[in-house]
């Protein structure tokens, strides 16, 4: 039997929204890569219905350790048969601690797939993500690879992307 599968909007979405539908262009990607093709609901295999929410930027105040320049030493060397100068040595010589501020996007997805004749629930995956990259898609395309690692076999688990990359 042919994978197919219908991509509807889960609770609280409107599938007419361009954000719906491009996240939802992107959960279709990711089912592309493990074989299966969307198709309309007649015809569909699967149900899955999708949604995601975007919650409020928050501020989070962090500290980091910044290193204090300073003489660690003294170095003599010389100039010249009988003259001697003395240098000095440049270094660490301990660390001042500095707050700062970033901004945080905190965003879930949901995707519930349900055998299109039986109504049976298949698979159900959900992700969460509290990052600072303010481009929702992106990082919704990556929660989705995440959420649907293992489908369609169910699996729990946990994707960390470093704060330290371009989103």
């Amino acid at each position: 039997a042919p994978k197919t599968v219908h991509i509807a909007p889960g609770p609280g979405m409107r599938g007419d929204s361009l954000a719906w539908r491009s996240n939802a262009e992107s959960l279709a990607g990711v089912l592309a890569k493990r074989g299966y093709t969307s198709s309309p609901r007649s015809e569909a295999r699967l149900l899955a219905r999708f949604a995601y929410s975007t919650d409020a930027p928050e501020t989070e105040r962090y500290s980091v350790q910044v290193p204090i320049r300073g003489i660690v030493g003294y170095e003599t060397e010389e100039v010249r048969e009988g003259v001697f100068k003395t240098v000095p040595i440049w270094g660490t010589v301990g660390y001042r601690t500095e707050y700062r501020t970033r901004t945080v996007y905190p965003r879930q997805i949901s995707i519930t797939m349900r055998d299109a004749r039986s109504g049976r629930s298949v698979f159900e995956a959900s992700a969460s993500s509290r990052d600072t990259c303010d481009q929702a898609g992106r990082v919704i395309s990556l929660m989705l690879e995440a959420a649907l690692k293992s489908f369609p076999a169910p699996e729990s688990g946990r994707v960390t992307k470093s704060e330290d990359k371009a989103c």
